[in-house]
């Protein structure tokens, strides 16, 4: 069923889902969430831009790769793992992300980690700040 926006249940659920838990946590390896705006049946996420983007796209460039070396890896493990255990322990009721991978796993400069996307669709569309 879809609302007056022409926005699926589904999605205006997980667009608000992702708004509620990003807007009640504060972590420093949780991406921060500035805004968001539901117009015209599009929906878009306001993040901190993150300079190095996802996990994904630093372990799969070749020039990237390069760059990660093991004690950037380990930071990036120490930092997700320590978010993981935030969501699960010192949220109430606990946060429970259902899809960690390094695409949602975000770099700063200094590559230090941020978990990203807790539930939103894809027809939601995020942006960098």
């Amino acid at each position: 069923m879809a609302d007056d926006n022409g926005i699926l249940d589904i999605n205006r659920k997980s667009f608000e889902n992702e708004i509620r838990a990003l807007t009640e946590v504060r972590h420093r390896n949780i991406v921060k969430l500035h805004g968001y705006c539901s117009r015209n049946g599009a929906m878009y996420l306001v993040y901190e831009y993150m300079e190095r983007g996802s996990l994904a796209k630093v372990l799969y460039a070749e020039e990237g790769s390069k760059k990660l070396d093991w004690a950037r890896r380990v930071k990036i493990v120490q930092g997700v793992a320590h978010a993981l255990s935030y969501l699960h322990h010192d949220c109430n009721p606990p946060i429970v992300h259902r899809d960690i991978s390094a695409n949602n796993i975000l770099l700063d400069s200094e590559f230090e980690p941020r978990i990203s996307d807790f539930g939103h669709r894809k027809t939601a569309r995020s942006w960098f700040v």
